[in-house]
């Protein structure tokens, strides 16, 4: 626009209410002291304040944490070989299907059997070795 050049704050500047702002942050409050004495200021524009109270929500009142859910179920007689951890998470899965557990808690669940089913994989192994070791001697 050929009369405007010259006008106004220049590309790139701070404007006045950020400048504002900025020099009471480094008056050396909290973040936040600093959003509620934004938020409480009369004088300050509403999208301020606005702004403000959304800053100093969550340092005030944190989202509690959900309580986690214990969750029981019974166990075939065996489980120390596939056929038993197979049973088991095929439990996991019915009880996800019907309802029963949710897609998280059959994860965390699906993690135990992955551990349980690598600690029979290691003992098979060892025993394996243990077993070969043997056998040239």
């Amino acid at each position: 626009m050929a009369g405007s050049a010259g006008r106004g704050r220049p590309k790139g500047s701070t404007n006045r209410r950020t400048v504002a702002l900025m020099a009471l942050a480094d008056e050396g409050e909290s973040p936040c002291t600093f959003a509620l004495r934004i938020m409480r200021d009369d004088t300050q524009e509403v999208d301020a304040r606005l702004q403000a109270a959304r800053i100093a929500a969550p340092l005030l009142h944190a989202k509690p944490q959900p309580q986690p859910r214990h969750v029981t179920f019974a166990l075939p007689e065996s489980i120390e070989g596939a056929g038993g951890l197979l049973s088991v998470h095929a439990g996991v899965l019915r009880a996800v299907a019907d309802g029963g557990l949710s897609l998280e808690e059959a994860r965390e669940l699906s993690v135990i059997l992955e551990t349980h089913r690598r600690m029979i994989e290691t003992e098979t192994l060892e025993n394996r070795i243990a077993e070969l070791e043997r056998k040239q001697q």
